[in-house]
């Protein structure tokens, strides 16, 4: 996470997933779950945060879940992810609702995530 280390250090935190950008998917996925964030909850919503961001990047460079090579890959992601939401105690897919937070946080420098619109 090179560019993430180089946003937190202009930023002025000491961990990644303290940058704006965390943050925002992070709150984001607070608000769906209604849960808040804590110690004992923190790792769920840090890995929600970032394996929604690897899942739509790689579905956006066109990987789909599969049973083999990168789509296996994914569909790990993503199981992964998901299951953190669950954790949380959300019964329903969050990941399209978030998603929308980081296109729009993303969008500007990855034009590739709108014009995808696989999440759409």
């Amino acid at each position: 996470m090179g560019l993430e280390r180089i946003a937190a250090l202009l930023q002025g935190t000491h961990d990644n997933y303290e940058t704006d950008h965390f943050k925002k998917l992070i709150n984001s996925t607070s608000e769906i779950v209604k849960v808040k964030p804590n110690e004992k909850n923190l790792s769920s919503f840090r890995v929600i945060a970032d394996h929604l961001r690897a899942s739509s990047f790689l579905i956006a460079e066109g990987v789909l879940p599969s049973n083999e090579g990168r789509g296996y890959v994914l569909r790990r992601i993503m199981r992964r992810g998901m299951r953190h939401s669950h954790l949380l105690g959300s019964k329903e897919p969050i990941f399209f609702n978030i998603f929308k937070t980081l296109m729009e946080e993303m969008k500007h420098s990855y034009p590739e995530l709108s014009k995808s619109r696989v999440f759409n």
